[in-house]
């Protein structure tokens, strides 16, 4: 599927949500576009990379949107991962690509230390009530949602949170954020 492209400095992984504030006209004709068809493709900008634009990234749906003024601001949640490729540019330099879902985690079962885990990170949302704001239904109870979502805000490099997007990485992002969060 060819869809529409936006490399920004944010790290999403599946069921991930973030908020975007979208000015520029090549923007807000790629959420039209979006909303009209199969929503776009957030990427990390990589300045080494064709157009900027790196081999994956996540697709996302627009789930809520707001106008303050000249300014869009939209909420986007993360459907999957994908690869990309043949990447082009439009009269408006908007990017887009040819993208083929790729798998992420498998479910897991649920392991003591799981709890310890969803409750660190519940601490993290009551003391930033806007991060909690993004998430009205949160999945405490599913480890895969409570890692990925630690994983997007940890001040890593984009580099190192790559590493956990491949489908067989979810053991080493569980042993990562058992040193880091818990110090196991």
């Amino acid at each position: 599927m060819n869809l529409p492209v936006f490399p920004l400095p944010i790290f999403l992984l599946p069921d991930g949500v973030t908020r975007l504030r979208i000015f520029e006209p090549r923007y807000l004709k790629m959420v039209s576009i979006a909303c009209q068809q199969n929503g776009f493709v957030l990427c990390v900008f990589d300045h080494n990379a064709e157009l900027n634009v790196p081999a994956w990234g996540a697709w996302v749906d627009i789930i809520n949107f707001s106008q303050e003024g000249e300014l869009l601001n939209i909420d986007i949640k993360a459907k999957s991962l994908v690869s990309i490729e043949n990447v082009t540019m439009d009269d408006d330099q908007l990017r887009f690509a040819d993208c083929t879902e790729i798998p992420h985690w498998p479910p897991q079962d649920l392991l003591p230390h799981h709890t310890l885990l969803a409750e660190k990170l519940m601490h993290v949302y009551e003391e930033y009530p806007d991060q909690a704001a993004l998430y009205p239904e949160p999945k405490f109870d599913d480890i895969n949602w409570v890692c990925a979502r630690f994983l997007e805000i940890l001040p890593l490099s984009f580099e190192k949170k790559q590493l956990f997007t491949k489908e067989d990485s979810f053991a080493n992002a569980e042993d990562f954020l058992k040193v880091i969060i818990l110090g196991q």
